[in-house]
């Protein structure tokens, strides 16, 4: 028995670990080819060195050299909307930029593109934008500005150097080559910093080559050890073991649940669905949040058309779909490899794995949740919605099995529970069955409420 619970207690240390660590993201961006006075060639080498060092890092590098200001927009809006859910993402950049006044005398730190005329992309607007609509747990930019700036900005010209910033949203953490309002004497200083330290340590490493930075996000987060996906975004293949990812072009990482001789082997979303890739309204973008307020066939439509596109640009083998989860999937996924009604056992404190009618939601006072559970010790930290990945994982990575929102399957079945249900309502075999159309006993009402949500597979059909 003595041995069996070793066991036990290092396989959850094991997926402990795994749950900690993250897919490392980055956009390298070299703009050298300036006009006249004010190319500088270094860039480019410069670039390639950075890139070869996140690789070496485990970051997924795409690398741009010199692209015009509105390719470099496409590039850096894709890089943000893709990046992976609770991920690290990093931009680099290393070109001209400068500080510049507006027409209103406003001062504006510039990253200027290639294509002259005056073309830039806004530092300010660009954390904004990650700050915003970026599913990654954390988000550091790296600018490594040339020397000076190019012929005819002159006039626009405000302090030397970039300015500095005061504040900077939540999780985004800004390096500069140089302090703030002073040029460097050559191009390249933060390639160069990076090249020679040989630290492990991923927060150290860039700190090191920093000469000022600013961050809004939690010390050493960046560090936690990187996942590895088995394979690339442009190619699925099937997994081996419970609980490979692979991480789709859209930024969704999902797990591999293997065949048991009841179900072939599928891949299934490591967490609950997102507001920013399945908005229902206008207004309900909340880069993390899960989606909810779909109707069952506006969600088919959609998954339709996502299957379609993926097939077309040749990253879904034949034969295999996304889809919502099968009850006997969801089950399956869930449970992990563990017997009972939840992989947890009961004795764990279930405010660990879940967002449930708890003492938080208990604490509002509002009349209508008067039945959930005042106990402190059952304070899950929500009295709410809770963005994905909040909670423990289960054995094979799935975050947010329970609570939450209430999961679509395929048959209109909601499984899991939702932030409004009680601790007794989270049960992996628990099935909440709409209500049936009063003219067509055969149909089912359609779910658009926001304690329903999803979590997609992908399988063969």
């Amino acid at each position: 028995m003595k041995i069996r619970l070793l066991i036990v207690v290092l396989l959850l240390g094991l997926h402990t670990g795994q749950a900690h660590a993250n897919h490392r993201v980055a956009l390298v961006i070299g703009n050298s080819e300036y006009s006249g006075e004010g190319a500088i060639s270094t860039v480019v080498q410069d670039a390639e060195t950075v890139s070869k060092l996140l690789k070496d890092r485990d970051f997924r590098v795409t690398t741009a050299l010199n692209p015009e200001r509105d390719e470099l927009r496409i590039l850096l809006e894709t890089f943000i909307d893709t990046t992976p859910i609770n991920g690290t993402a990093l931009i680099y950049f290393g070109g001209h930029s400068m500080t510049a006044r507006d027409s209103s005398g406003e001062e504006q730190a510039l990253l200027l593109t290639v294509d002259g005329n005056r073309k830039a992309i806004v530092l300010g607007e660009l954390l904004e934008q990650v700050g915003e609509e970026s599913a990654a747990k954390d988000s550091i930019i790296l600018i490594d500005s040339g020397q000076g700036i190019p012929p005819g900005y002159d006039e626009r010209r405000g302090p030397t150097g970039l300015n500095a910033f005061d504040s900077l949203p939540r999780g985004v953490s800004l390096h500069f080559a140089e302090e703030p309002n002073i040029w460097s004497d050559q191009p390249g200083g933060m390639a160069e910093r990076l090249a020679e330290s040989e630290g492990s340590d991923l927060e150290a490493w860039l700190n090191k080559a920093s000469r000022w930075r600013l961050s809004a996000g939690e010390p050493g987060t960046i560090s936690r050890p990187a996942a590895r996906a088995i394979s690339p975004p442009g190619k699925l293949m099937r997994g081996s073991d419970a609980g490979d990812e692979w991480v789709s072009p859209q930024g969704t990482v999902f797990c591999w649940c293997p065949e048991n001789g009841e179900q072939p082997g599928f891949w299934i979303g490591k967490y609950e669905a997102r507001q920013s890739q399945f908005p229902s309204k206008p207004d309900l973008t909340h880069r993390t949040y899960p989606a909810h307020s779909l109707k069952q066939r506006d969600l088919s439509e959609l998954l339709a058309t996502l299957t379609a596109k993926e097939r077309k640009a040749g990253r879904l083998p034949h034969g295999w779909e996304y889809a919502l989860p099968s009850p006997g999937q969801w089950e399956y996924a869930a449970r992990a490899g563990s017997r009972g009604e939840r992989y947890f056992g009961e004795i764990t404190n279930t405010a660990r794995h879940a967002n449930f009618a708890d003492h938080s939601l208990f604490e509002t006072g509002n009349d209508l949740y008067a039945y959930a559970d005042p106990a402190p010790e059952s304070n899950d930290g929500y009295a709410g919605l809770a963005p994905v990945g909040s909670f423990a994982p289960n054995p094979w990575g799935l975050h947010d099995v329970f609570g939450n929102v209430w999961e679509q399957t395929s048959t209109g079945e909601l499984r899991g529970g939702s932030w409004v249900s009680l601790k007794e309502y989270l049960q992996v075999s628990l099935r909440k069955t709409p209500p049936r159309h009063p003219a067509k006993p055969s149909d089912h009402f359609p779910y658009a409420s926001e304690f329903v949500g999803f979590r997609l597979v992908i399988c063969e059909r």
